[in-house]
């Protein structure tokens, strides 16, 4: 018969699966039907009850919340992961495209929400994982030698301008990776002009 202290670990991990299905579930549903969703499509999205959902996270801004802090966490695992790799910061920048384009609807809400969270706290944490990927980025020519970081924070807010449009999901997506593939020409080196050839 197991005892009381080999059972804990496993409602333990019983309840931190549950409030991953929970962040994922909001995730998805917050993307498709917008950050009004009912909490009750998002319990059943994660095959919870509502009383399951509840004790995890009494309102959608903490589950809004917790979707941004899952994506930062993320973003600073890729870096870690990445190491020294001098493209960590081009898949870096992809990857908070992506997850910008998928929780479109979460961020302006939880600004507007009470208790809503610190921009500049939210940008100086991008700005730290982003600050020596960039330079090693810049340091193999893969992109602009002139690059900042500020020039970053400015490229993201023109993506999330377009993300934050009007349009459904496969249309928005379509118009993100559109501007994305312009927006990268605009960071990646730019070749010396050629000289005009001699006409005899």
């Amino acid at each position: 018969m197991a005892s009381p202290t080999e059972k804990k670990p496993v409602r333990r991990r019983d309840a931190e699966e549950n409030r991953a299905r929970i962040v994922a579930a909001a995730r998805a549903v917050y993307a498709s039907s917008g950050f009004d969703a009912p909490l009750d499509a998002i319990a059943r999205h994660a095959g919870v009850g509502r009383a399951t959902l509840y004790r995890n996270f009494p309102d959608r801004f903490a589950l809004g919340a917790a979707i941004v802090e899952h994506d930062l966490s993320a973003l600073e695992a890729l870096a870690r992961e990445h190491g020294d790799r001098p493209d960590a910061f081009l898949a870096l920048l992809s990857t908070i495209v992506e997850q910008y384009t998928e929780t479109h609807a979460v961020v302006p809400a939880l600004l507007r929400g009470p208790g809503a969270p610190d921009l500049q706290t939210l940008v100086r944490r991008v700005s730290r994982l982003l600050t020596v990927p960039l330079q090693r980025a810049r340091a193999a020519g893969l992109v602009r030698d002139d690059l900042t970081l500020a020039d970053v924070i400015d490229v993201l807010a023109m993506i999330s301008a377009v993300v934050t449009g009007d349009a459904p999901g496969r249309s928005r997506e379509r118009r993100v990776a559109r501007a994305f593939e312009l927006l990268i020409h605009g960071l990646v080196p730019r070749e010396p002009a050629s000289a005009p050839s001699s006409r005899r």
